[in-house]
């Protein structure tokens, strides 16, 4: 059970402080103003160094959930944590999240080791490789909208809705809200979908970002790794206390 009584579940104000805004405010806008400009001015090197299938954007995709993977898996052994089976089950999600993420942007090691797809694989997968998510919708296009609603709920409702009714970051589920200093990333990830689609509608074929998807996910992604990093922050800050 979470109790909103113990300390983590008042440090959220805290949060900002706990990280330089480099990390969660600066670097993904200057990312984004580079993913942005470079296919622009050098298309070529942008495709062979970054947008391509093993470019620095897929290779992020696979990095970033694994560092999230290992901090969820280590959250899980706390004792503090296994003493909670809702915060538990919450981390757990979150690890087997990260695995199923990053395991799938990697055809589960395809992509580095270049295995061949197996033939009765062949027939399931539309990409001709050995993941899950090319294999149907409910292993693709959902869970994607699933994650996109929780940044949506998670990194912007909330926030936002916390700095007018602070008594949010003190309700019973406090310690697991995601902090304001995820609000950058969450505002970016639906920024770049959104001016895709709204210039999709008034001059079709023009783009702001090369395969803006992929630069949506690369921000799902730093949402979810920097909502981990304050997680295990918040209960350190709760052993201390």
């Amino acid at each position: 059970m979470l109790d909103a009584s113990e300390p983590g579940a008042a440090a959220a104000p805290r949060d900002r402080a706990a990280m330089s805004r480099f990390w969660w405010l600066w670097l993904p806008v200057a990312v984004l103003l580079a993913l942005f400009a470079w296919p622009q001015a050098f298309p070529a090197s942008y495709r062979a160094w970054v947008g391509g299938e093993r470019g620095a954007l897929e290779l992020l995709h696979v990095l970033i959930p694994l560092a999230s993977l290992v901090l969820a898996g280590r959250m899980l052994v706390l004792a503090q944590v296994r003493r909670q089976p809702l915060l538990w089950a919450w981390l757990a999600l979150a690890a087997l999240g990260s695995l199923y993420i990053a395991g799938e942007e990697a055809s589960w090691g395809q992509h580095y080791f270049g295995w061949a797809t197996p033939e009765g694989w062949q027939g399931l997968n539309d990409q001709n490789e050995t993941n899950l998510h090319n294999t149907s919708s409910w292993l693709d296009q959902k869970p994607r909208a699933l994650l996109e609603l929780g940044v949506i709920v998670g990194g912007i409702a909330i926030p936002l809705a916390a700095l007018r009714w602070p008594a949010i970051r003190r309700a019973r589920l406090a310690i697991i809200l995601p902090p304001f200093l995820c609000l950058p990333s969450a505002v970016i990830a639906e920024a770049v979908r959104m001016s895709e689609r709204a210039l999709s509608a008034l001059a079709p074929g023009t783009t702001l970002f090369e395969r803006a998807s992929e630069v949506q996910e690369l921000y799902f992604y730093l949402f979810i790794l920097l909502y981990l990093i304050v997680l295990r922050r918040r209960l350190r800050n709760e052993v201390q206390s």
